[in-house]
């Protein structure tokens, strides 16, 4: 399977849905982005990764299943954030966007690309075994060489060491 290229990914958001975005593992580190706040190879600020943690215990003080995503009103922009299984989608949408027409798209989105990203896992966790025999004996073996070629000199180290005392 090909490795996932998410500056792809992210570049085709922006252009058919006119919105910057970011692409995240659950663990916060970035992997492509469009956002200069939450740029490629950093991780999400601690405050903000502190609240996608603890989404699954809001969503049980609220008495909710899970909870998909939620937004954050800045001064100039919406900030989304989407949740897979694995992946973490983050959008910066202008004030004016309906968010209501917006959001399903992105849950399905984000559920689509963690599949596809946990199926690469998948395929990384799989190798095979590989067999060391042939490399232990032959390391037997050169211990064992290295033994013999060690008291086959040692005449001539006694000699040394007594000529140099």
């Amino acid at each position: 399977m090909p490795k996932i290229n998410y500056d792809v990914i992210v570049s085709q958001l922006k252009k058919e849905l006119n919105t910057d975005c970011a692409i995240s593992n659950k663990y916060g580190i970035v992997f492509a982005s469009k956002i200069k706040e939450f740029a490629k190879g950093k991780i999400i600020p601690q405050k903000i990764l502190e609240l996608i943690l603890t989404r699954k215990s809001i969503a049980e003080e609220l008495n909710l299943i899970k909870i998909n995503s939620f937004a954050l009103e800045a001064q100039e922009y919406n900030y989304l954030f989407t949740f897979g299984k694995e992946l973490i989608l983050i959008s910066r949408v202008n004030l004016n966007i309906n968010l209501a027409k917006l959001m399903p798209n992105l849950r399905v989105f984000i559920k689509k690309l963690s599949k596809g990203y946990i199926e690469q896992e998948d395929v990384i966790k799989q190798f095979s075994l590989f067999n060391f025999s042939k490399d232990i004996v032959k390391i037997e073996s050169s211990l064992s060489q290295e033994v013999v070629d060690n008291e086959k000199y040692s005449i001539i180290k006694e000699l040394i060491k007594y000529i140099s005392t």
